[in-house]
């Protein structure tokens, strides 16, 4: 694997931002997830985090194809 420079990386932070922007499925998915990270239930909690990962995995992934 390639090592990126900063602007490269930030570059590639930008793109996955937009993905997940205009996609309305991942756009609702992260919003959700965020909105969970501090949930009183750690178990929620926990799972939004995971789900929060999830979407930023997937946004990525549709980034580098």
């Amino acid at each position: 694997m390639a090592v990126l420079s900063p602007v490269q990386s930030w570059v590639l932070t930008w793109a996955q931002d937009i993905e997940i922007a205009r996609r309305p499925d991942l756009s609702t998915r992260y919003a959700r997830a965020k909105g969970n990270l501090e949930h009183e239930d750690p178990a929620i909690a926990q799972e939004a985090l995971r789900e929060l990962s999830a979407v930023l995995d997937e946004a990525m992934k549709a980034v580098r194809e």
